[in-house]
């Protein structure tokens, strides 16, 4: 366990790497009413390339937010419910890089960090639960293809890069998520959410060494993974100036972006 202060904002940090892999960071807010958990994996919607035991894996986009919706079932219910149930807030994101879960309570702070422990750590997937969620999720990339917002973006990032997959929408499309199945999902689950490839952060008013002691016992050890992601090379050059859409607007909405040389 080791502490990092921040004399300037006031705030100490704490780490500690756990025997089964998992780096965790505590910020202790005794004066906090609500505590906060947030669980994460760094795999994200541009890991659709990657080189694993000895062979190179191609993915459909759209399987680590597919795998962020799915998480949430469990084979008793849906720990959604079982988190609000409890009084907690929950809720969980998928970025172009990283996934993460997390909730916020003023009370049971422990009794929720184990139902997030629990469901991120127990993958349970079925043909019946994967073909529901297809259309589910199906209805929401039609929802952003909509959105103003998300297609300014994307329209950004499609107009900045040739090949690299952060131009990719991170839901995926219709077509890619039909390919995605349950034995795809666990296959990426047990690359990606391995304990040596995740962070847990913690903040508010809580107790570190229950924290640690929680983890310790609920997470087993994961052997560490090496994944190489794998990115093609990306031309200087921007793939188009200028990107239009009309949509119904208030307001018009843009970006601007640039391109600088990659960072080795």
């Amino acid at each position: 366990m080791v502490s990092k202060e921040y004399p300037r904002i006031g705030e100490k940090i704490y780490h500690a790497e756990l025997p089964n892999g998992l780096h965790i960071y505590v910020d202790r807010r005794p004066e906090f009413q609500k505590s906060y958990a947030f669980f994460a994996t760094n795999y994200g919607g541009m890991d659709m390339k990657f080189h694993l035991d000895g062979q190179w894996r191609d993915t459909p986009a759209g399987v680590a937010h597919f795998l962020e919706h799915k998480m949430f079932d469990t084979e008793d219910g849906n720990a959604l419910q079982d988190l609000a149930a409890n009084g907690a807030s929950p809720n969980a994101f998928t970025s172009s890089a990283l996934t993460g879960y997390y909730f916020e309570s003023t009370e049971k702070f422990c009794d929720n960090l184990k139902i997030l422990l629990s469901f991120v750590s127990i993958p349970w997937f079925t043909q019946e639960s994967v073909d529901k969620e297809q259309g589910i999720i199906g209805q929401e990339i039609r929802m952003y293809d909509d959105d103003p917002q998300w297609r300014v973006m994307f329209n950004l990032l499609e107009a900045l890069y040739h090949k690299h997959p952060v131009k990719v929408d991170i839901a995926g499309t219709v077509e890619s998520i039909a390919q995605i199945t349950p034995e795809l999902l666990y296959r990426c689950y047990h690359t990606f959410y391995n304990l040596n490839n995740m962070v847990l952060c913690v903040a508010g008013n809580v107790e570190l060494n229950k924290v640690l002691d929680l983890c310790d016992r609920m997470l087993k050890p994961s052997a560490p993974v090496e994944i190489e992601r794998i990115f093609e090379e990306e031309p200087r050059e921007v793939v188009k100036p200028r990107v239009e859409q009309k949509l119904s607007v208030v307001t018009p909405l843009f970006e601007l972006g640039f391109k600088e040389n990659a960072v080795s």
